[in-house]
Protein backbone atom coordinates (compact mmCIF):
# COMPACT_ATOMS: atom_id res chain seq x y z
CA UNK A 1 0.00 0.00 0.00
CA UNK A 2 1.47 3.17 -0.62
CA UNK A 3 1.91 6.13 1.73
CA UNK A 4 -0.69 8.17 -0.05
CA UNK A 5 -3.54 5.33 0.42
CA UNK A 6 -1.93 4.85 3.43
CA UNK A 7 -2.53 8.70 5.21
CA UNK A 8 -6.73 8.61 4.44
CA UNK A 9 -6.67 5.27 6.13
CA UNK A 10 -4.51 6.34 8.72
CA UNK A 11 -6.68 9.63 9.33
CA UNK A 12 -10.09 7.29 9.20
CA UNK A 13 -9.30 5.28 11.65
CA UNK A 14 -8.24 8.26 14.30
CA UNK A 15 -11.68 9.63 13.43
CA UNK A 16 -13.28 6.31 14.38
CA UNK A 17 -11.56 6.31 17.62
CA UNK A 18 -11.88 9.48 18.89
CA UNK A 19 -15.81 10.61 17.99
CA UNK A 20 -18.53 8.96 20.44
CA UNK A 21 -22.00 9.12 21.06
CA UNK A 22 -23.51 8.92 25.20
CA UNK A 23 -26.50 7.04 25.79
CA UNK A 24 -28.39 8.68 28.21
CA UNK A 25 -31.28 6.99 28.30
CA UNK A 26 -31.75 3.60 29.08
CA UNK A 27 -30.16 4.00 32.12
CA UNK A 28 -28.15 1.35 34.48
CA UNK A 29 -30.29 -1.10 35.67
CA UNK A 30 -33.93 -0.05 33.86
CA UNK A 31 -36.56 -2.38 33.42
CA UNK A 32 -38.25 -2.86 30.33
CA UNK A 33 -41.58 -4.81 29.72
CA UNK A 34 -41.15 -6.72 26.65
CA UNK A 35 -43.71 -5.20 24.09
CA UNK A 36 -43.81 -1.52 25.71
CA UNK A 37 -42.51 0.89 23.26
CA UNK A 38 -39.09 2.22 24.27
CA UNK A 39 -37.10 5.37 23.77
CA UNK A 40 -33.01 5.69 23.69
CA UNK A 41 -31.76 9.02 24.15
CA UNK A 42 -28.33 10.27 23.35
CA UNK A 43 -26.07 13.08 23.41
CA UNK A 44 -22.25 14.18 22.16
CA UNK A 45 -19.92 12.51 24.48
CA UNK A 46 -17.59 15.61 24.30
CA UNK A 47 -15.08 14.59 21.80
CA UNK A 48 -13.81 17.08 19.09
CA UNK A 49 -16.50 15.38 16.70
CA UNK A 50 -19.93 16.74 17.02
CA UNK A 51 -23.26 14.56 16.58
CA UNK A 52 -23.71 17.03 13.49
CA UNK A 53 -20.43 15.16 11.69
CA UNK A 54 -22.65 11.94 12.10
CA UNK A 55 -25.50 11.24 8.62
CA UNK A 56 -26.78 7.82 9.73
CA UNK A 57 -26.59 4.80 12.12
CA UNK A 58 -27.95 1.36 13.03
CA UNK A 59 -29.05 0.09 16.32
CA UNK A 60 -29.15 -3.46 17.83
CA UNK A 61 -29.95 -5.10 20.83
CA UNK A 62 -27.40 -6.57 22.49
CA UNK A 63 -27.26 -9.52 24.84
CA UNK A 64 -24.73 -11.20 27.04
CA UNK A 65 -21.35 -10.47 28.71
CA UNK A 66 -18.61 -7.94 28.51
CA UNK A 67 -15.58 -9.73 26.70
CA UNK A 68 -15.64 -11.03 22.81
CA UNK A 69 -17.52 -13.79 22.17
CA UNK A 70 -19.92 -13.73 25.17
CA UNK A 71 -22.34 -11.20 23.73
CA UNK A 72 -24.15 -10.69 19.95
CA UNK A 73 -26.77 -8.53 18.53
CA UNK A 74 -29.98 -10.50 19.17
CA UNK A 75 -32.14 -7.84 17.06
CA UNK A 76 -31.78 -5.09 14.75
CA UNK A 77 -33.69 -2.18 16.28
CA UNK A 78 -32.94 0.78 13.79
CA UNK A 79 -31.77 0.29 10.11
CA UNK A 80 -29.80 3.06 8.70
CA UNK A 81 -31.54 5.70 10.90
CA UNK A 82 -30.86 9.22 10.58
CA UNK A 83 -29.16 11.56 12.83
CA UNK A 84 -30.72 14.62 11.53
CA UNK A 85 -34.16 13.31 13.16
CA UNK A 86 -32.71 14.23 16.19
CA UNK A 87 -30.82 12.59 19.17
CA UNK A 88 -33.88 9.66 20.11
CA UNK A 89 -35.46 7.14 18.53
CA UNK A 90 -38.59 4.48 19.44
CA UNK A 91 -38.97 1.37 19.26
CA UNK A 92 -40.73 -1.79 20.36
CA UNK A 93 -38.66 -5.22 21.55
CA UNK A 94 -39.50 -8.24 20.09
CA UNK A 95 -40.32 -10.96 23.15
CA UNK A 96 -38.90 -13.42 21.13
CA UNK A 97 -35.29 -11.97 20.97
CA UNK A 98 -33.96 -13.10 24.41
CA UNK A 99 -34.14 -14.86 27.92
CA UNK A 100 -35.54 -12.49 31.12
CA UNK A 101 -32.63 -12.25 33.09
CA UNK A 102 -31.12 -9.61 34.57
CA UNK A 103 -29.08 -6.68 33.23
CA UNK A 104 -28.52 -8.74 30.15
CA UNK A 105 -29.23 -6.12 27.94
CA UNK A 106 -27.39 -3.29 26.06
CA UNK A 107 -27.59 -0.99 22.96
CA UNK A 108 -25.38 -0.72 20.33
CA UNK A 109 -25.26 1.92 17.87
CA UNK A 110 -23.10 1.46 15.09
CA UNK A 111 -22.60 5.18 13.67
CA UNK A 112 -21.00 6.69 10.69
CA UNK A 113 -20.63 10.13 8.57
CA UNK A 114 -18.01 11.58 6.05
CA UNK A 115 -14.71 9.72 6.69
CA UNK A 116 -16.06 8.72 10.18
CA UNK A 117 -17.46 5.83 11.53
CA UNK A 118 -17.35 4.40 15.56
CA UNK A 119 -19.71 2.02 17.58
CA UNK A 120 -20.94 3.24 20.98
CA UNK A 121 -22.88 1.21 23.75
CA UNK A 122 -25.65 1.96 26.35
CA UNK A 123 -25.76 0.85 30.38
CA UNK A 124 -26.92 -2.33 31.03
CA UNK A 125 -30.97 -2.68 31.50
CA UNK A 126 -33.04 -5.69 31.91
CA UNK A 127 -36.12 -7.03 29.73
CA UNK A 128 -39.38 -8.57 31.58
CA UNK A 129 -41.76 -10.99 30.02
CA UNK A 130 -39.78 -12.14 27.21
CA UNK A 131 -40.12 -15.68 25.83
CA UNK A 132 -37.01 -16.41 23.81
CA UNK A 133 -33.53 -18.28 25.16
CA UNK A 134 -30.24 -17.37 25.30
CA UNK A 135 -27.63 -20.02 24.16
CA UNK A 136 -25.39 -21.06 26.52
CA UNK A 137 -22.47 -19.05 25.76
CA UNK A 138 -24.46 -16.07 26.48
CA UNK A 139 -25.78 -16.86 29.64
CA UNK A 140 -22.41 -17.19 31.41
CA UNK A 141 -21.53 -13.66 29.99
CA UNK A 142 -24.74 -12.88 31.47
CA UNK A 143 -24.05 -14.66 35.11
CA UNK A 144 -20.39 -13.30 34.92
CA UNK A 145 -21.52 -10.23 34.66
CA UNK A 146 -23.98 -10.07 37.67
CA UNK A 147 -22.04 -11.91 39.91
CA UNK A 148 -19.64 -9.36 39.72
CA UNK A 149 -21.78 -7.17 40.28
CA UNK A 150 -22.99 -8.49 43.31
CA UNK A 151 -19.41 -9.43 44.45
CA UNK A 152 -18.61 -5.31 44.19
CA UNK A 153 -22.03 -4.43 46.20
CA UNK A 154 -20.53 -6.73 48.60
CA UNK A 155 -17.49 -4.93 49.15
CA UNK A 156 -19.29 -1.71 49.29
CA UNK A 157 -21.39 -3.00 52.30
CA UNK A 158 -18.20 -4.50 53.66
CA UNK A 159 -16.31 -1.22 53.90
CA UNK A 160 -19.61 1.17 54.81
CA UNK A 161 -19.47 -1.38 57.91
CA UNK A 162 -15.43 -0.79 58.51
CA UNK A 163 -16.60 3.17 58.73
CA UNK A 164 -18.36 2.68 61.94
CA UNK A 165 -15.70 1.31 63.90
CA UNK A 166 -13.45 3.28 65.76
CA UNK A 167 -10.45 4.47 64.63
CA UNK A 168 -8.19 3.68 67.75
CA UNK A 169 -9.95 -0.09 67.03
CA UNK A 170 -8.72 -1.44 63.38
CA UNK A 171 -6.40 -3.10 62.68
CA UNK A 172 -4.49 -3.30 59.57
CA UNK A 173 -2.50 -1.53 57.04
CA UNK A 174 -5.55 0.16 55.92
CA UNK A 175 -8.10 2.07 58.09
CA UNK A 176 -11.42 3.94 57.67
CA UNK A 177 -12.23 7.51 58.72
CA UNK A 178 -16.34 8.60 58.76
CA UNK A 179 -17.65 11.06 56.55
CA UNK A 180 -17.20 14.58 58.02
CA UNK A 181 -20.20 16.18 59.57
CA UNK A 182 -22.40 18.40 57.95
CA UNK A 183 -21.09 22.19 58.53
CA UNK A 184 -23.96 24.10 60.81
CA UNK A 185 -26.11 26.70 60.22
CA UNK A 186 -24.75 29.32 62.57
CA UNK A 187 -21.69 30.42 63.90
CA UNK A 188 -20.97 30.01 67.57
CA UNK A 189 -20.49 32.78 69.73
CA UNK A 190 -16.06 34.18 69.95
CA UNK A 191 -16.09 32.99 73.87
CA UNK A 192 -17.78 29.58 73.01
CA UNK A 193 -15.24 26.15 73.50
CA UNK A 194 -15.86 24.52 69.92
CA UNK A 195 -16.85 21.36 70.20
CA UNK A 196 -14.53 18.23 68.49
CA UNK A 197 -17.00 16.26 65.78
CA UNK A 198 -15.27 13.04 66.69
CA UNK A 199 -13.36 11.95 69.93
CA UNK A 200 -9.56 12.30 69.57
CA UNK A 201 -7.23 9.32 68.88
CA UNK A 202 -5.00 8.05 71.33
CA UNK A 203 -1.08 9.21 70.69
CA UNK A 204 2.13 9.00 72.41
CA UNK A 205 4.44 11.60 72.17
CA UNK A 206 8.01 10.25 70.78
CA UNK A 207 10.85 10.49 72.45
CA UNK A 208 13.26 8.21 70.23
CA UNK A 209 13.34 7.00 66.56
CA UNK A 210 9.70 5.22 65.49
CA UNK A 211 9.63 2.16 63.99
CA UNK A 212 7.65 2.04 60.22
CA UNK A 213 4.39 3.11 60.25
CA UNK A 214 1.87 0.25 60.16
CA UNK A 215 -1.10 2.19 58.63
CA UNK A 216 -0.52 3.09 55.13
CA UNK A 217 -3.89 4.34 53.83
CA UNK A 218 -6.45 6.01 55.52
CA UNK A 219 -9.98 5.88 53.56
CA UNK A 220 -12.94 8.72 54.24
CA UNK A 221 -16.25 7.90 53.53
CA UNK A 222 -17.50 9.64 50.70
CA UNK A 223 -19.80 12.74 51.26
CA UNK A 224 -24.06 12.31 51.01
CA UNK A 225 -24.46 15.61 51.20
CA UNK A 226 -23.25 19.00 48.88
CA UNK A 227 -22.74 22.28 50.32
CA UNK A 228 -22.79 25.66 48.36
CA UNK A 229 -21.54 29.00 49.06
CA UNK A 230 -23.92 32.28 48.64
CA UNK A 231 -22.47 36.25 49.45
CA UNK A 232 -23.52 37.55 52.78
CA UNK A 233 -25.21 41.14 51.28
CA UNK A 234 -26.09 42.02 55.11
CA UNK A 235 -24.63 45.37 55.94
CA UNK A 236 -22.33 45.02 58.52
CA UNK A 237 -23.37 46.17 61.90
CA UNK A 238 -22.34 49.36 63.40
CA UNK A 239 -19.72 49.27 65.76
CA UNK A 240 -18.80 52.24 68.60
CA UNK A 241 -15.24 52.48 67.14
CA UNK A 242 -16.56 53.37 64.18
CA UNK A 243 -17.41 57.33 65.22
CA UNK A 244 -14.27 57.50 67.04
CA UNK A 245 -12.48 57.05 63.59
CA UNK A 246 -14.51 59.17 61.84
CA UNK A 247 -14.03 62.45 63.98
CA UNK A 248 -10.26 61.54 63.80
CA UNK A 249 -10.21 61.60 60.05
CA UNK A 250 -12.43 64.72 59.81
CA UNK A 251 -9.79 66.56 61.90
CA UNK A 252 -7.09 65.82 58.93
CA UNK A 253 -8.93 67.18 56.46
CA UNK A 254 -8.21 70.14 54.92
Amino acid sequence: MGLTHLIPLIVFFLSAALADVEFTSPTRGTVIKAGDVVTALWKNSGTDFHIADLVQYDLYLCAGGDNPGSYEDVAVLIKDGLFARGNSVSFKIDPEAGGNEPNAYFLKMVASGADLSFVSHSDRFTLIDMTGDFPPNLVGGIRSINEGHEQGELRKRQAAGAYTIPYQLQTGPTRYAPMAKKPGSTIPAANKTPTPQFPTSAYDIATTYLSTPSVQTTVSASLTYSVSSVENTASPAPHPHDAKMRRFLERWKD
